[in-house]
């Protein structure tokens, strides 16, 4: 049985489980999408640490070079 939440419009509580339902098709697709932009930026910045990483160690090489030739 869906027990209505109280000052929350389209949200259900299952009697048997206690589990909190979305009964509104918009607010999924909503989330679906606010997750989707999540996992890119998460994507994103793992990328941008790579990137910086593969700066530090091109630096490192270029000084340790630097350092022999001195």
């Amino acid at each position: 049985m869906k027990i209505p939440v109280e000052g929350q419009p389209g949200l259900y509580r299952d009697s048997e489980t206690g589990a909190i339902i979305n009964s509104s098709d918009a607010q999924f697709s909503a989330y679906q999408r606010s997750k989707q932009i999540s996992l890119k930026e998460k994507q994103e910045i793992n990328e941008l640490r790579g990137d910086v990483n593969e700066l530090k160690d091109m630096m490192k090489l270029i000084l340790s070079k630097l350092d022999t030739t001195s």
